[in-house]
């Protein structure tokens, strides 16, 4: 938005909500004034009719003759009559009906007005100011009623005939404000294109720079104000920019070519190292790369069982082939579980679960790893099966522990990975899945953040190297297997 734009949106509301302000306290307090004048005219003349009323009730009274209802009915008579002589406009109605919403007076299209919603508006007080919609017209009355005879009197007046003073008042107010506002905005563009013009210059020369990249030109000062100075620092600022400009350049170069480099790193790096540890490598630099952390962590080991005896059955070609099929599939099974693939040994796989992203979750999705392993082995076993290929079968171990959790090497050569007692023990549970004829064992530790999400039953204990006392170790049960099989796990 132009500051031409800006400064109207500013100084126009200025000038508008005063008036309008103005024009509309005027607007409500003549409407208000007209309003009391109108509501005491037409109170006055239903007063009249009331103590016209009252008077014949008190005559019945006097003569005792309150209880004759041809005496009543004469004198209710007497009260339409003199209902006819109140002076009204053209517009005006005189109107009188009892609680039951029977018309009394005068004759209209209705003979029982119950079903308007100001009639029941009425039933609410003896008297009052009220507006309502009759015969397809708004109408404002007022209204008294009448206990002795039951009956409610209404003189009204159709709102444009009530408020017509006050109307006309209104548009005196909207014309006076248009023509005030209309003046005032001429004067303010005017003011407004003074101000902002040696503004637009400036603009009009930093468009044609960039656009021609010619840094000869320059802006005319005009006037010895903030914009002028704006004007000069502009020009001095353009002096400079050249050569700011050809460092932009270099700076630019270097960064494309920095960046192009980064791509390819990632390129090449991306199938054998997780996008997590690539992101981490290229975020840190020099010497930093070789500072580990100290963090609580879950290990997984799998190793296929008796891989020489499957390698000797297998050529080379078909041998690469089943590998890579179930590395896929275990790698798969890894990663949808949150976990980071740490490094390929042989035909073994570690993974871990908690670096570098570290998740609330760690220890039960590493456990469901293990299991869905087992799972996706099965699978994969058919197929090879189907195939004339020796099925595999694989052991897992889980632990947790804390271990330093960095990228270990030289600045040569660097391995994102793991080590202490954790990863040791991990590894060594892998080993025991061969001694129980097992497929899965995880330590103590994993069970301790899992057992409330799976179920496991006790195995052993096992002597660990730097711990006093041992070890257990639990066999996590699958969800597939039926509640008899599970409860004599667990026995």
């Amino acid at each position: 938005m132009k500051i031409r734009a800006k400064l109207l949106l500013v100084i126009v509301p200025l000038l508008i909500f005063p008036l309008i302000f103005i024009g509309f306290t005027s607007y409500v307090s003549a409407r208000s004034g007209i309003t009391k004048v109108a509501k005491k005219f037409l109170s006055y003349k239903v007063t009249e009719m009331y103590k016209f009323c009252n008077r014949q009730v008190e005559i019945l009274r006097d003569t005792g003759l309150i209880n004759d209802e041809t005496y009543v009915n004469l004198a209710k008579k007497s009260a339409i009559d003199y209902a006819d002589t109140i002076g009204l406009s053209k517009t005006g109605y005189f109107m009188g009906f009892n609680s039951k919403g029977d018309v009394i007076f005068p004759k209209l299209k209705d003979k029982n007005v119950a079903k308007y919603n100001f009639f029941q508006e009425m039933k609410k007080n003896k008297s009052g100011l009220i507006a309502f919609n009759y015969d397809n017209k708004d109408r404002t009355g007022y209204y008294l009623y009448f206990e002795p005879w039951d009956w409610y009197i209404l003189l009204s007046e159709e709102d444009t005939v009530f408020y017509q003073d006050a109307n006309n008042i209104k548009k005196q107010v909207a014309y006076t404000l248009a023509i005030t506002l209309a003046f005032a905005i001429v004067l303010i563009l005017l003011f407004v294109k003074k101000v902002t013009d040696p503004i637009d210059n400036v603009v009009d020369t930093m468009k044609d720079i960039i656009t021609s990249n010619d840094l000869s030109k320059r802006v005319k000062v005009e006037y010895d104000d903030e914009i002028g100075y704006l004007a000069t620092w502009f020009n001095r600022m353009i002096e400079d920019l050249e050569t700011a400009y050809n460092q932009i350049k270099e700076y630019a170069y270097k960064s494309v070519l920095a960046k192009n480099s980064e791509e390819r790193i990632r390129h090449i790096f991306q199938k054998y190292v997780p996008a997590e540890i690539i992101d981490e490598v290229l975020r840190t630099k020099g010497e930093q790369l070789l500072v580990g952390k100290k963090q609580v962590t879950t290990i997984l080991f799998s190793d296929i069982r008796s891989f020489t005896t499957i390698s000797e059955k297998l050529s080379a070609e078909e041998l690469v082939k089943s590998l890579n099929t179930y590395f896929n599939i275990m790698v798969n099974v890894i990663i949808e579980h949150k976990g980071t693939i740490d490094k390929f040994i042989g035909d073994a796989i570690m993974a871990i679960f908690g670096a570098p992203v570290k998740h609330e979750d760690d220890p039960l999705e590493a456990v469901l790893t293990g299991l869905n392993m087992i799972k996706n082995l099965h699978s994969f076993n058919k197929k090879q099966i189907a195939l004339n290929r020796p099925p595999f079968k694989i052991g897992v171990g889980i632990n947790t522990g804390e271990v330093v959790v960095g990228n270990i090497g030289s600045t040569q050569k660097l391995d994102y990975t793991c080590i202490g007692d954790a990863v040791n023990l991990a590894s060594r549970l892998e080993g025991l899945t061969k001694m129980y004829g097992i497929p899965i064992i995880i330590s103590q530790f994993t069970y301790e953040e899992t057992k409330t999400q799976i179920d496991a039953r006790e195995l052993d204990s096992v002597r660990v190297k730097g711990k006093l006392k041992p070890v257990k170790i639990y066999q996590p049960l699958d969800d597939d297997i039926n509640s008899e099989e599970k409860e004599a796990y667990l026995l």
